[in-house]
């Protein structure tokens, strides 16, 4: 073994077969791995009662094997699809292994987090066109480097599915109107050239300072406003409503109206027969624990169907949470 220094490891594992078409774990995901792979990932890299943290989970597969292995899990996407595929693989693993006699400890409960506003910033135009309704911004044609006026003021909405950066400043500085500055500060020299406010959610330190600073031939005022600081009780969509009741032992959905789309809907003058036809998915905790909710139904129909309506409530049900996505995807949570 001293005089021998082997052979290096290779890129691939060869002897892992590929998913084919109608394995039993295929979920239709189009970037699924096999769950073989991440077994012998999860394995070597980890011990039981580990942590395993996967924050492009897609189809779930990662925190498949990691309940499967008795290893803790927690993963993320920004794809409605893949938290509505996993959830609902995981809630099969889980209730297959619940049926099993374990010699070994299984994390089989799991709780469904929806963080960072996701409902509103996974859209972003519709979210610009939100927030500019919200604070009565007048806005301005498109192509204009500006998105509107607001009480005498320029307004730029940054990015809305993330922080502002300096480097979002960049392309804002290279299309401001230099000439018209120039006259301006000709005109009145101690009067600002432009009163500029920053609409954005979140911002790196100093974001103002350096606008500023950037532009120091020319007096400008500056003003930043956080969305989710200065105007956290801004109402930036309209909420849904829908009627859900208990009969007897059934749950019942007998209508949802989800604001949004069915404004959108009339603006293109579609016509829906069935509120069915607006829902993308259905998810319900029969125990909700007033913190968190925790889905043991997820009801993601085909292309071709629709979702239910009705389900049957378990005799320790007790008090009941009721998660309806919209085809915006964006969500109402009711508690029966």
């Amino acid at each position: 073994m001293d005089e021998n220094n082997g052979n290096p490891v290779s890129d691939w594992w060869d002897d892992i077969v590929p998913l084919n078409p109608v394995a039993s774990e295929r979920t239709d995901y189009p970037t699924q791995k096999p769950e073989q792979l991440l077994e012998r990932i999860v394995e070597a890299a980890t011990n039981r009662g580990d942590l395993v943290f996967d924050c492009f989970m897609g189809s779930g597969t990662t925190q498949s094997v990691a309940m499967k292995l008795g290893r803790r899990f927690i993963g993320a996407d920004i794809n409605l699809g893949a938290i509505q595929t996993t959830t609902k693989r995981l809630i099969n693993v889980a209730s297959e292994l619940d049926g099993q006699l374990q010699e070994e400890i299984k994390y089989t409960g799991f709780e469904v987090y929806n963080v960072n506003n996701y409902d509103f910033f996974r859209n972003p135009i519709e979210a610009k066109n939100l927030i500019i309704e919200a604070l009565e911004v007048q806005p301005f044609t498109q192509g204009n480097v500006w998105d509107g006026e607001l009480d005498g003021r320029m307004v730029k909405i940054m990015p809305v599915n993330r922080i502002a950066t300096k480097a979002d400043l960049e392309e804002l500085k290279a299309n401001l109107p230099y000439k018209t500055y120039e006259k301006r500060k000709e005109e009145n020299p101690r009067q600002p050239v432009e009163l500029i406010t920053i609409i954005c959610m979140g911002h790196e330190p100093d974001l103002k300072a350096s606008l500023e600073q950037s532009l120091s031939e020319y007096k400008v005022d500056v003003q930043i406003v956080d969305i989710l600081r200065d105007k956290s009780e801004l109402q930036l969509k309209r909420e849904a409503e829908a009627e859900v009741v208990r009969e007897g032992n059934k749950l019942v959905i007998r209508s949802f109206y989800p604001m949004n789309l069915m404004q959108k809907l009339s603006l293109q003058k579609e016509y829906v027969e069935d509120w069915k036809q607006l829902v993308e998915s259905i998810m319900i905790d029969w125990n909700y624990d007033g913190v968190v909710m925790q889905p043991m139904v997820t009801d993601v129909p085909d292309k071709k169907e629709f979702v239910a309506g009705i389900y049957d409530i378990p005799e320790a049900a007790g008090t009941i949470k009721v998660k309806i996505t919209d085809l915006l995807s964006e969500s109402l949570e009711v508690e029966v």
